[in-house]
Order: C-alpha cells, then sequence, then structure tokens
C-alpha cells in the first residue's frame, strides 16, 4: 500500500459519516439565507475537521489498537503501514486545509471551528482528554455534537431556537456515542491503563447512562418536530438498540429538515 493510500485510509473518513452530516445538516437548512459558495466552502471545511479528527486520533491511539485485532484494519500506525511522523505531519495539513476553508466563511463560524478543533487535538494529544473521565464524554459531545452543528448553523449569521434545541440534543446523542465507544474498546483501554468513564463508573452504570443520553436526545427531536409526539416518548424506554436510537435520531432530522424546507 503506498503512502497516500495510507493517509487516506488513516483519516477513516467512512467512519466518520455521520459527523459529517452534523455538519451538512444545518448548512442544508440554512442555504436559502446564504450562498452555495459560502456553504460550499463550509462544508468541505466540515470533511476536513473529521478526516483531521479520526487521523489525529489514530496517531496517538496507537498505545490501546495495538492491543486490539478489531482496529488494526482502522489503523495503519498501529498495524505498521504508515510511521508516526507521517501520521501526525499530513494530519496537521488536513487541519491547515480545513482551517483555510473557514477562514472563507464568516467570523464567527471560523471561531467555531477553530474552538472544535483545539477541543479535538487535546482530546487525543497530551493531556489526552479522552483517558480523563467525565472530561472525555463531555469534550466529545462538544467537538463531535454542539460545535460542528453550530458551525454549519451560523452560515446565516444566527442561531435560532430551535437550532439551540438540536445542538443540545446532538450534544446529548454524541455522549452516549462516546460512552459506547469506550465500551467498544473498554478491554484494550484497560490494559493501556487508560481512565476512561467506563472504566472508573463500570459497565453497567455505563451502559445505562448511554440509554438515557440517547432516549432524552431523541424526546427533544419528538418535541422539536411536534409537541405530540413526545407523548410516545415513553415507548423507546423499551427500547435498549443503540442502532434504533441512531435511525431515530437521523430520521428525526431529515423529518425537520424537510418540514422547515417545505413550511
Amino acid at each position: 500500500m503506498t503512502v497516500i493510500a495510507s493517509i487516506i485510509k488513516n483519516t477513516r473518513i467512512l467512519d466518520g459519516k455521520a459527523y459529517i452530516g452534523i455538519i451538512a445538516f444545518p448548512l442544508m437548512l440554512n442555504i436559502r439565507d446564504a450562498s452555495i459558495g459560502k456553504a460550499s466552502m463550509a462544508l468541505v471545511a466540515g470533511i476536513f475537521y473529521v478526516a483531521y479528527s479520526f487521523a489525529i486520533n489514530n496517531c496517538f491511539d496507537v498505545d490501546t489498537d495495538v492491543q486490539n485485532p478489531q482496529k488494526h484494519g482502522k489503523n495503519p500506525i498501529a498495524s505498521g503501514e504508515l510511521s508516526f511522523a507521517a501520521g501526525v505531519i499530513s494530519s496537521l495539513l488536513i487541519a491547515l486545509a480545513g482551517l483555510g476553508f473557514a477562514y472563507l466563511t464568516n467570523p464567527t463560524m471560523f471561531a467555531i471551528y477553530s474552538t472544535m478543533l483545539g477541543l479535538s487535538t487535546f482530546y487525543s494529544i497530551p493531556p489526552r482528554l479522552k483517558s480523563k473521565p467525565l472530561v472525555d464524554v463531555i469534550s466529545h459531545g462538544l467537538f463531535f455534537g454542539a460545535l460542528p452543528f453550530m458551525f454549519g448553523a451560523y452560515l446565516d449569521g444566527m442561531l435560532s431556537k430551535p437550532e439551540v434545541i438540536i445542538s443540545i440534543a446532538l450534544t446529548l446523542h454524541s455522549f452516549a456515542m462516546e460512552i459506547r465507544n469506550h465500551l467498544e474498546d473498554y478491554e484494550s483501554d484497560l490494559k493501556a491503563n487508560l481512565k476512561t468513564t467506563p472504566i472508573v463508573i463500570g459497565k453497567n452504570l455505563a451502559e445505562k447512562l448511554a440509554i438515557v443520553f440517547s432516549l432524552s436526545s431523541i424526546t427533544l427531536l419528538l418535541y422539536l418536530v411536534s409537541p405530540l409526539f413526545v407523548m410516545g416518548a415513553p415507548v423507546l424506554t423499551i427500547q435498549k438498540s443503540h442502532k434504533i436510537f441512531d435511525t431515530s435520531v437521523v430520521m428525526l432530522l431529515l423529518l425537520y429538515l424537510v418540514k422547515s424546507l417545505v413550511l
């Protein structure tokens, strides 16, 4: 495999498609009040952001990924296909490219982009926020939840009340996704002596918290689409499938998007 192919593999762009969607969604929501050019610049910046976040994370997750055979196929540095130096340098170039495109949007979007880029960076590199209990979940909720959405939402220069509700909902769901990610890496993180939230509070409580965060997120989105839909929220408590939770979030966001563009 060539170095270029390994660098592209290191971005794990397909794994980050949901986070690209978090940025693309508010761009589509506000496209009528902004130029196609700025929306395009923001989308490209968003793609670079997600690629960078996964790439830099791979660089500094070698200690855990080498102990997890399932991660070898997703981390070319852990598998020896790409050197650590090449991984870090290519990641930084991706980040700079993203900053360049974000600069072409507007000052507020650029400030948000810079903030989430910083959080994403320190989530992976020392002090490695992902290894600090509670901070790992909160930081993930910000740089892969609220902030990417707000970055796209400020395309029209403002944040509406529905957009505030969506940003909170996405933050909660991002909390759940972070806990789920840590649960998947529980054994390898334990061997690497990382103190993630699930390791500190235990698997059972972590799993319950992930469900609570997902259900809270879905309830907010049900209210946003139609307050009457909240009456059906109790039905969700019998569901414990993360795939169903993820699908529900996506469908409710798409329903709200269609509703907003049509009305």
